[in-house]
């Protein structure tokens, strides 16, 4: 029980660190009442839904408050695929530091995207698509990894996971790109819960478009994570790892 209040006034005094306005005080109360509430908070001056008491939060924090993609490296970029936009405040930190780029944000859990489609519609240089990047294209369940809105997955695993009654649409890389009309990405950021593996271990038809990737490795979920992407990636030559992510660069 200690525990539990110990991490509660955690959550508190972050909220009231990085949330302006009153939207501290509500999501305070949110986490205090063990609710689930949609909040319009205000982070860095960024307004952003998130529902309260869940990882959305933590997601906004990451992207809009420590900026966590912030050490990548892009001059000018025209094309950026934000593979597991979640409920999209990566996709809104692309969209304001690169107001000249076309955002690709690409999310399969419908309630997520559903959320991030609400965060984006301000922005007009961000695509909005409900589907799954996976090594061939198809239909695939999406399992909940009962972490909270950022754990599903439609990788294979031997985490514990349960039915979420979900079917998404999977497609290659590839073939988004020419759905798309995209003869090159400058950045490719993928957070996709296990399925790079997938996806990476068929990456020869679209890796050569491929100029910046910054990858969330799951080895924890689905073995072979790591190794998939440094093979996929050999041709790159300059190799950085920030928190939890780590990107590649062509030259």
């Amino acid at each position: 029980m200690f525990e539990r209040i110990r991490i509660k006034k955690h959550q508190v005094a972050k909220c009231f660190k990085r949330i302006q306005g009153s939207g501290a005080w509500l999501c305070m109360l949110d986490s205090m009442l063990n609710r689930e509430v949609l909040r319009l908070v205000s982070i860095k001056g960024t307004q952003v839904y998130v529902r309260s008491n869940t990882p959305d939060l933590e997601v906004a924090f990451s992207s809009l408050y420590d900026e966590e993609y912030g050490s990548i490296r892009l001059s000018h970029p025209k094309i950026i695929i934000d593979a597991g936009a979640n409920i999209g405040t990566s996709s809104i930190y692309f969209a304001r530091k690169f107001p000249d780029a076309k955002i690709f944000a690409v999310e399969p859990e419908a309630s997520n995207f559903q959320l991030l489609r609400k965060n984006l519609k301000q922005y007009p240089n961000v695509v909005v698509v409900q589907a799954a990047f996976w090594g061939t294209n198809g239909t695939r369940k999406i399992r909940n990894r009962l972490t909270g809105h950022w754990g599903y997955t439609v990788a294979e695993t031997t985490n514990r996971t349960q039915e979420t009654g979900q079917e998404i649409n999977c497609v290659t890389i590839d073939s988004f790109m020419k759905e798309h009309g995209i003869e090159s990405i400058d950045l490719l950021k993928m957070d996709i819960e296990g399925g790079e593996k997938e996806v990476l271990e068929n990456s020869h038809g679209w890796i050569g478009s491929v100029t910046t990737m910054s990858v969330e490795l799951h080895d924890r979920i689905s073995m072979g994570c790591s190794r998939a992407f440094y093979l996929a990636t050999k041709d790159f030559h300059v190799f950085e790892k920030h928190g939890e992510k780590v990107t590649a660069y062509r030259t």
